[in-house]
């Protein structure tokens, strides 16, 4: 099966972090006071699991087990869906809680908008939710170390469960790649903004500009994308940069050719130059946008 984009507010995705659960079973009489870094960090990452739970939540009240039925889906990923709506908010409950026990003040949640009309939608959002935390984590480990560390590892193992379980049930690979990607906290905030109506607290990151992409059509490997050129970055003298696993590979972005072994999620840039998006030095005009390439099954 071959999926498209999810477009416009489907293909730039709301974003979990779920930190929550991070000093579960820690002793905090022995554990050394974060610095305001490290509440800092726990405040994004409780900014992001309030717009995972918000989601959860608005989804789970707005379709009914006929619903899904109707959409050809067996009642009980309802069910599921459930489960995982029961997991993010204890995550904003718990992340909550931690922040204010380490002397700081929990963020607030945001105003969002949920475009979802069909159980389809919903479920694809979803799958993409989840795929995004994954990289989430993945990107933020590096900077953790003991307990938090472990914990952190323990957490992103749920959310590749998550993602398995949206990935097969939307008829794709539970498992497309060897490695997870990591997005690092300003690739996450373009992705998580395209949700946020308006927050009462400044998010600190300036999001990069907004991308949406479309898979080739059958018979080609061209991936079009919103980018238009800007100010002097005429499409001719852009790149297309795909990530996917541990993979990168960097396309002239007037050909933007999709790789032949991004066979599950694939996610899309826009850059000014040939400097990795991975690296600190990376020259991104838009990005990133989350694609899902169903058309090599496991």
């Amino acid at each position: 099966m071959r999926f498209s984009t999810i477009t416009a507010a489907i293909a730039a995705v709301a974003v979990t972090v779920t930190a929550a659960p991070l000093y579960m079973g820690l002793d905090m009489a022995s554990t050394p006071t974060p610095s305001t870094a490290s509440i800092d960090i726990l405040n994004f990452a409780l900014t992001l699991e309030h717009l995972e739970a918000a989601f959860y939540n608005y989804g789970y009240d707005k379709f009914d087990d006929k619903a899904f039925t109707d959409a050809g889906f067996d009642p009980r990923v309802r069910d599921r869906i459930g489960h995982i709506m029961e997991h993010e908010n204890d995550h904003v409950t718990t992340l909550s809680s931690v922040i204010t026990s380490l002397g700081g003040n929990p963020v607030p949640a945001c105003t969002y908008n949920f475009p979802v009309e069909i159980v389809p939608e919903f479920l694809a959002i979803a799958q993409a939710l989840e795929t995004t935390g994954v990289s989430a984590y993945t990107g933020a480990i590096d900077g953790l170390d003991g307990d938090l560390l472990t914990a952190a590892g323990t957490i992103a193992t749920v959310e590749g469960r998550h993602s398995y379980f949206l990935n097969v049930i939307l008829g794709q690979s539970g498992f497309p790649y060897a490695f997870d990607t990591p997005l690092s906290p300003r690739q996450i905030i373009t992705i998580a903004t395209s949700f946020i109506q308006e927050c009462p607290f400044d998010l600190g990151l300036t999001p990069y500009t907004h991308l949406t992409a479309t898979l080739p059509a059958e018979g080609s490997t061209k991936v079009t994308t919103s980018f238009q050129g800007q100010e002097n970055y005429a499409i001719e003298n852009t790149w297309c940069q795909f990530l996917y696993g541990n993979h990168l590979v960097i396309s002239p972005g007037a050909e933007c050719t999709l790789p032949p072994g991004a066979i599950g999620y694939v996610y899309v840039f826009v850059t000014s130059s040939k400097n990795p998006v991975n690296m600190p030095n990376s020259d991104i005009l838009a990005g990133p946008a989350l694609l899902f390439n169903g058309s090599h099954n496991h």
